[in-house]
């Protein structure tokens, strides 16, 4: 449940499709990839799951597993 509304997120602030979101988040595998979205990629998940997103963790949260992983520490 978790990843999948993590995928939805992803999805949508890159704007691809959820099966469409890559394993690895990066400039070389989503076009039109900018340091942006990953700050709003990070406002996306505090809004989707009302937690905050610690500034200095938002280099790290290049892939979906790791978003999850995020996500579930900082929402316990």
């Amino acid at each position: 449940m978790l990843e999948g509304r993590v995928r939805d997120v992803i999805a949508s602030v890159l704007s691809v499709a959820p099966g469409e979101v890559p394993a690895r988040l990066s400039p070389e595998t989503v076009p039109g990839w900018s340091s942006l979205r990953q700050v709003q990629l990070a406002l996306a998940l505090e809004q989707e799951f009302g937690v905050e997103v610690d500034p200095n963790v938002i280099p790290d949260l290049v892939s979906e597993s790791a978003i999850v992983d995020y996500v579930r520490e900082v929402a316990a």
